[in-house]
């Protein structure tokens, strides 16, 4: 059986990944292709209380307990989610991922980059991405369209700047996945024709 593709929106706060992966998942559907559509952290019930720590502004986390939390969310949505659809064939599309936590406790929040990407790999069990689309926001931006902010995106400008600064490092080391596109005000239909290209392409339409 072909083994299904693993796609992911990754971005700042505010950028619209939600958005675009509907969309996304709703384009493969009429054109006949089995897919589904995740989070992270999240995707199981163990995944989603543990997002429920992470996110709640109450709690009061060092960047490290962050780190392991989320692999262990990771760990858990790659066994029971990612890995069994792929393998029988259904393609994923993923709200984050693991360069989140590149982005968010190695560049903003100085946890050391070797050790994220070395925790990545366990709990990825070593899978990569087809494709990964970036959405490129200012952070002040961004942070304008929280109107509830979670414990995230409550961390302030001069963090979600490393953030930002951080994911367009990754994408500059991981070119044979990555695709950079900017975030267009009230221009989601322009958006979309940055990216349809290289999902055409993954697909063979």
């Amino acid at each position: 059986m072909k083994r299904g593709k693993y796609i992911i929106f990754e971005g700042g706060e505010g950028c619209g990944k939600s958005t675009h992966s509907d969309f996304v998942l709703d384009y493969l559907s009429k054109k006949g292709i089995s897919a589904i559509k995740s989070r992270e952290p999240g995707g199981v019930n163990e995944a989603e209380q543990i997002r429920e720590v992470l996110l709640n502004k109450e709690n009061d986390l060092h960047p490290l307990s962050e780190l392991y939390l989320f692999q262990a969310a990771r760990t858990e949505f790659f066994r029971r989610v990612i890995i069994p659809n792929l393998e029988s064939g259904n393609s994923v599309l993923s709200d984050r991922s693991m360069y989140s936590s590149e982005a968010y406790q190695g560049y903003a929040g100085g946890i050391d980059l070797k050790l994220i990407k070395s925790l990545n790999k366990k709990s990825t069990f070593g899978i990569k991405p087809d494709l990964v689309v970036l959405i490129d926001i200012a952070p002040e931006k961004g942070l304008g369209k929280e109107s509830n902010p979670d414990r995230m995106a409550g961390k302030g400008l001069d963090f979600h700047k490393k953030v930002n600064s951080g994911y367009l490092d990754i994408a500059k080391e991981n070119p044979e996945f990555f695709l950079v596109i900017p975030y267009i005000e009230n221009g989601v239909e322009g958006m979309k024709s940055l990216y349809l290209p290289r999902i055409n392409e993954l697909f063979k339409f």
